[in-house]
């Protein structure tokens, strides 16, 4: 073998252009380090760079091999490299034929640094050379300016690279940069005049994660079973077959995990120094790299495949027990997924039920729970009745798929089962069980004085287990506070289920369950809405969805309590679009089988804009249908809030003010909400002075939509009573509370058309304190404000002059029209250009001006 020329450029070599040219900066510098594993075409590429750049001056080609590992060996050839190539200064000596290793590595260092230009010294497989004198020598040379090194090794040198590292004399050139790209494999398959679909050729890069060998491999072989031998074999021989038995032994039983770590490697190997041999095989470049920068390792999916292959050809049985011993290793870990899989794998469902028990239910409350249902899915039907353990699994099964009428039942059954158990077995089983009935069963059914009674008991029970007891105590605790927080909610106790819902917020951070988080910041957002605070709900329906979408799981029955609270927001704004936008998400993300108190919810949500269309019969129909579908065992008190609070909406829009007054009237607590609609009801049957009372309680409450409603209502019945400045007063006051939180619906839904009467004056009759109330004002009328106007140049127009004339008075748009013969729309549109070119912002603005300019 001629160790000291370039190897022959194998045939269907293409050029790759980028890697070249990091070649050529490469050769600016002092030291090319090209290290990759085997099959990665280092080789190929230097050789067929150094070939196209052979006109632009000598490279000194070395190929190394074992006996280079010899000092006289490697410095002879490297002086006889110099020589082949031409890089030898023109009568430089040659040293004698009896010349030892020493005269060698002067002649080398003379002649190179005797050289006008640099020359390129190519040494390929340097993992070869392990002599430290040789590598010293070595080390001096890199140093010199006339000499460029490209060095080509599979495993990490041993040379001081890291002053040239640091330097900026180093060019690295590894595996992910030599892998081939998606465009390079078309150029591969197109020199050999063939074609693939896009799809399988994309397939196979990313398979072989672009390694060289192993796309040439699967491209020249369309047959996957041969591809598949091949590339087996070659992984076994060019990786196993280099490295000792107990490397070898070690591979085979570390592939069968995705993942590996020191510690795994060792519970499955008995190999103490596991954590040095992984990163050994790492620097050696031998397929096995470290993922997510900490103690885990991967191996290349090829050699994980060929290493399977293997051992279960040569150990039959030894991968179900690799399997078993990996589940139990992730279960001691805390890694439930993991473990679950390895269990499957191994086919030992006892195992899989046990980790199910022990670390399932956090799963089943997460966006991991496609991934535990795959497990569960593949556990055989006639063993999911043997133990409680199995029957856990069959309760999540059924309930996942929507049979929540037999989930009571199994529960009952898996309680029968636990009699005569041992007591932490049954501690065990019986928490995870009653964290499991309390969100499966009683909270879904909407059973909330249960519920309560069952979080409450629970959270006791939980206060008094070890670790050992229940490994998910804070996953537990977590659910169970939110649980607790949503049953304080639905039976009325705010201020309770306020604590409660940010304690499950907090736990479910440190217990890493965020659904959790996200359903306790749902309810958190119903529950500001339910309190008459938008900008609170917003906020916290904003971080769940926040929250729901970093995991993923922005379609989990989790996050519906906060896309419905957004649509209960919306509506109070009076955006109609985006309440169905948000309703059509909640809906969804409820399933076919929704929680009880959110199908409530989100019944009331279609009850208001059937309402706020005009639409009271359908409101009406749809709001018993909503009634008798929600029936027993439902029970919660704010759930019958809001039922009532849709009736009474649907019966004064149908002109029944006397049954509201009845509903509520001899009720001894009301919230804000309710003493607003028999306020609605009394101004309708005339009982002025009791309305003026519980408006004025509601005026002075924390309750922003409400009090906002309320001011509305005190403005129409000032102005019943030809109230005029009270009346003005009181929509400011309106207008005021509405526009930080951008309440817009109770002024469009009382008395519409007193209401924009009363909201046409104001734009004239009177200035506001600052600029709050102006968003809704010009809402309402539809004269919405010019920020910092800039007037016009243009004259107004014969009609603009026509209206103009009318702006001093207290008519309205509506009225204007009338008086013109056009149209209220046409009107609007003449105002909005008087504004602009008189630089008013409002009405008022717009009369002073014109009277300053002789207009009027």
């Amino acid at each position: 073998m001629d160790h000291t020329t370039p190897p022959r450029l194998p045939a269907g070599l293409i050029w790759r252009a980028r890697l070249a040219a990091m070649l050529d900066q490469g050769v600016q510098q002092a030291v090319t380090l090209v290290c990759a594993g085997p099959g990665w075409g280092k080789t190929a590429l230097v050789a067929s760079w150094a070939a196209a750049r052979s006109m632009a001056g000598p490279v000194a080609w070395l190929t190394l091999d074992d006996q280079h590992d010899d000092a006289f060996a490697f410095w002879s050839d490297l002086f006889l490299a110099l020589h082949t190539a031409g890089a030898l200064p023109h009568g430089h000596a040659v040293p004698a034929s009896d010349a030892d290793e020493a005269e060698y590595r002067q002649a080398v260092a003379a002649a190179l640094a005797l050289r006008k230009t640099p020359a390129v010294v190519v040494l390929d497989d340097l993992q070869r050379v392990t002599d430290p004198r040789i590598l010293g020598g070595l080390a001096g040379l890199l140093r010199l300016r006339q000499a460029r090194f490209v060095l080509l090794t599979r495993r990490e040198s041993d040379l001081p690279l890291h002053r040239l590292r640091t330097g900026g004399e180093l060019t690295e050139i590894r595996a992910c940069d030599l892998g081939f790209r998606l465009e390079e494999a078309a150029e591969l398959l197109a020199i050999g005049g063939r074609g693939m679909p896009s799809d399988r050729l994309a397939a196979i890069v990313r398979r072989t994660e672009g390694w060289s060998a192993g796309v040439r491999l699967l491209l020249d072989n369309p047959d996957p079973a041969h591809a598949d031998d091949l590339v087996e074999d070659y992984m076994l021989r060019e990786v196993l077959g280099a490295q000792p038995e107990e490397v070898r032994r070690f591979l085979l039983r570390t592939a069968v995990p995705d993942r590996i770590c020191g510690e795994l490697a060792h519970a499955l190997t008995g190999e103490r120094h596991s954590q040095y041999l992984l990163e050994d095989l790492t620097r050696g470049n031998l397929f096995v790299e470290r993922t997510g920068g900490g103690r885990w390792f991967r191996y290349h999916p090829m050699l994980r495949a060929a290493l399977r292959r293997r051992l279960a050809r040569r150990w039959p049985d030894t991968p179900s027990g690799l399997h078993r011993e990996a589940a139990r290793w992730h279960d001691d870990d805390g890694a439930a997924l993991p473990a679950l899989a390895h269990a499957a794998a191994a086919a030992d469902w006892d195992l899989v039920a046990r980790i199910v028990v022990r670390r399932g239910l956090p799963l089943f409350t997460s966006g991991d729970r496609p991934q535990l249902m795959e497990v569960l899915h593949r556990i055989p039907v006639a063993r999911l009745p043997e133990t409680a353990e199995l029957a856990v699994c069959a309760v999540m099964l059924a309930y996942a798929r929507g049979d929540l009428a037999s989930v009571p039942r199994r529960i009952a059954a898996i309680r029968s089962l636990l009699a005569g158990r041992e007591d932490n077995a049954r501690a065990l089983v019986g928490t995870a069980l009653a964290v499991l009935e309390s969100g499966t069963v009683i909270r879904w059914q909407g059973d909330m004085p249960h519920l309560l009674r069952a979080s409450t008991d629970l959270l006791t029970e939980l206060s008094r287990l070890s670790w050992d007891q229940a490994p998910s105590l804070l996953q537990y605790r977590a659910m169970t506070l939110n649980n607790k927080g949503a049953a304080l909610l639905w039976s009325g106790w705010f201020d309770h289920a306020d604590r409660y819902l940010w304690a499950a917020v907090t736990a479910s951070r440190t217990a890493g369950v965020p659904l959790t988080e996200v359903n306790a910041l749902g309810l958190l957002a119903q529950l500001a809405v339910f309190q008459g605070s938008l900008g609170d709900a917003a906020d916290h329906a904003n971080a769940a969805v926040e929250a729901a979408r970093r995991i993923d799981s922005g379609g989990d029955a989790a996050v519906a309590p906060a896309y419905l609270a957004q649509a209960m927001i919306e509506s109070e704004r009076g955006r109609e679009p985006e309440t169905e936008d948000w309703l059509r998400k909640g809906l969804h993300a409820l399933g076919e089988v929704p929680e009880a108190t959110q199908f409530v919810v989100a019944g009331t949500i279609r009850v208001r804009l059937m309402l706020d269309r005009g639409d009271t019969a359908g409101a009406r129909s749809l709001l018993g249908q909503v009634r008798a579908e929600s029936g027993p065992p439902l029970s919660a008190s704010q759930v019958d809030r809001i039922l009532d609070l849709a009736g009474a909406e649907i019966r004064l829009a149908s002109g029944d003010p006397a049954a509201v007054v009845m509903a509520y009237g001899s009720r001894v607590v009301i919230t804000a909400a309710e003493q607003v609609l028999l306020a609605r009801a009394l101004l309708a049957t005339g009982n002025l002075p009791v309305a003026a009372t519980l408006l004025g309680r509601v005026r002075d409450g924390s309750d922003r939509v409400s009090a906002t409603a309320a001011w509305i209502l005190t403005a129409l019945a000032a102005d019943t009573q030809g109230r005029s400045s009270v009346a003005s007063e009181a929509l400011a006051q309106a207008l005021a509370a509405a526009e930080p939180e951008r309440i817009r619906r109770p002024f469009r839904t009382f008395d519409v058309n007193r209401v924009m009467v009363l909201a046409e004056r104001q734009h004239w009759l009177t200035e506001l304190r600052g600029p709050a109330g102006d968003g809704v004002l010009g809402e309402i009328t539809g004269e919405i404000p010019i920020i910092s106007p800039t007037p016009s140049a243009g004259p107004l127009s014969e009609r603009e002059v026509d209206v103009l004339q009318y702006l001093p008075t207290v008519l309205t748009a509506g009225e204007i029209a009338e008086n013109l013969g056009i149209s209220v729309n046409t009107v609007k549109a003449h105002m909005r250009s008087i504004y602009r070119k008189l630089g008013a912002a409002r009405r008022r603005e717009a009369v002073v001006t014109a009277r300053q300019s002789g207009l009027i």
